[in-house]
């Protein structure tokens, strides 16, 4: 069975815990995932910022927001949405907050709790 190849969506300025989490996770023996990219310093405006993340978006099959206190306010999350969206692919978000302080992003499909079982269930 292959790996899927999952690019990790986080608010870069607040959660790079975040990331490093689901990194770590993903080099269990047993992950049915690799990661293949995640987020970079937001520059939405800027077309070579759009331009890297859409080329490192589209390389992968699924796209996971990790979800903080503050990640619904990311414009560069919003975007690396948009552009995982367009590509018609998978997206939904784990709550890295662990608790109720975090806030749904809109459009990145459901949220659901970061759990071992849970990442299994979503990305075999």
């Amino acid at each position: 069975m292959s790996q899927k190849k999952v690019f990790v969506s986080f608010d870069f300025d607040n959660d790079r815990e975040l990331k490093n989490g689901i990194v770590g996770q993903s080099q269990k023996e047993e992950a049915p995932f690799k990661i293949s990219g995640w987020s970079s310093k937001a520059d939405e405006k800027n077309s070579k910022w759009i331009k890297e993340a859409k080329y490192r978006i589209t390389r992968c099959d699924v796209l996971v927001v990790m979800v903080g206190e503050n990640t619904h306010q990311s414009a560069g999350v919003k975007k690396e949405i948009q552009i995982a969206r367009d590509a018609n692919m998978q997206v939904f978000q784990l709550n890295g907050a662990r608790d109720e302080s975090c806030t749904v992003v809109e459009g990145a499909g459901k949220l659901h709790d970061w759990t071992w079982d849970n990442v299994i269930k979503l990305l075999s």
